[in-house]
């Protein structure tokens, strides 16, 4: 079988790091900042295990999967590289492997996040090495994001040896959006990690964020939505949706999600969701869109003056007809764009 490298050596995967004055961090330990994930000594997770177990297998599982997380420093090295182990690996046919199993890194210049580029995974399930260079040494603030759809058991961040090495300036909003929903919410199918739409939300806003999103396994139960309730956020984006098994299932469950986190927090702005692919065809989503839109009626009737509704009727009719998706079901990067801005729209109704 032709090997593409033979005919385009862009295509080439470097595994050679080529340096020999490599440093390596720990990243779980300051002066870097980790963000929407921690380390529990097996592995980085999203949620605690003991309240995970308690909601589904599916939970259990993903939130070792590391959406949504973050490691950020400041530093004058012209390299940054990544050691990276995992205990499995997932090939999906309809993702990218730089989204669901790869690192990207931004630099962040006066507030904003700018792309610089992904640490390209291999198909080895053991993980990989990899390494960006700078044209220059000078301080820079650094985000690193990790996978969409992967575990990661050991993670070293190499520096060149003898550079800079500070915290970073923080977040300008420190306390999270959380983000609960399906595959979609934990980002299926963007193409690399920085491309899913609360990563986008995370950017226009300079904040801190974190990902719920369980492919398959957001059904909105009862421990799970109490565990969202005691979180400390900024902001709850409510993407229940997908995972249901019908609009009925979705009627009992989607009020009473919401109602819980409002009891627990009466003053979180709560931005409510339909599903982004509204015009799927051969569908329930016209009726699952009527019962999210229904919690949004009644929130309102009831006197919420702090929740918003992101109406995949209005903002979503023609996703799928404007090729935002890759499979009828999951966006692109285009189709997370769009989502993106639709939150966004929300949001600045309470954040400048």
């Amino acid at each position: 079988m032709s090997d593409i490298t033979q005919f385009d050596k862009n295509f080439k995967i470097d595994t050679d790091l080529g340096r020999s004055d490599i440093v390596w961090h720990d990243p779980a330990r300051p002066p870097f900042s980790l963000y929407g994930v921690y380390f529990d000594g097996e592995c980085y997770r999203r949620m605690p295990d003991e309240i995970a177990k308690n909601v589904n297998d599916g939970v259990r599982e993903l939130s070792k999967n590391t959406s949504g997380g973050r490691v950020c420093f400041a530093t004058d090295s012209d390299i940054v590289a990544i050691s990276y182990k995992r205990a499995s690996l997932w090939k999906m046919s309809h993702m990218a492997l730089t989204g669901s199993a790869g690192f990207d890194l931004y630099v962040r210049i006066d507030g904003k996040e700018i792309y610089y580029g992904v640490f390209v995974p291999t198909q080895s399930s053991a993980g990989y090495d990899s390494i960006l260079k700078f044209p220059t040494k000078e301080k820079r603030e650094i985000i690193i994001r990790f996978p969409l759809y992967a575990g990661v058991t050991q993670l070293a961040l190499g520096l060149c040896e003898g550079a800079l090495l500070e915290r970073w300036n923080g977040y300008k909003n420190e306390r999270p959006i959380v983000f609960y929903g399906s595959s979609i919410t934990q980002g299926a199918c963007a193409s690399t990690p920085g491309t899913d739409y609360a990563s986008r939300v995370s950017r226009r806003f300079d904040t801190n964020y974190l990902n719920l999103g369980f492919s398959g396994s957001a059904k909105g139960e009862e421990a799970m939505m109490e565990y969202i309730a005691s979180l400390d956020m900024s902001c709850f984006v409510y993407d229940y949706d997908y995972n249901t098994p019908n609009a009925v299932y979705l009627e009992k469950t989607h009020y009473a999600g919401y109602r819980k986190v409002r009891n627990a927090q009466p003053d979180t702005p709560i931005i409510i969701m339909s599903a982004p692919n509204y015009d799927k065809l051969n569908s329930d989503m016209h009726k699952r869109r009527d019962v999210i839109a229904a919690t949004y009626d009644r929130a309102v009737a009831e006197g919420d003056k702090n929740v918003y509704f992101v109406d995949g009727k209005k903002y979503f009719s023609a996703f799928n007809a404007d090729g935002c998706s890759v499979d009828g079901t999951h966006p692109n990067d285009l189709g997370f764009y769009r989502m993106a801005q639709a939150v966004i729209e929300q949001m600045e109704n309470f954040w400048d």
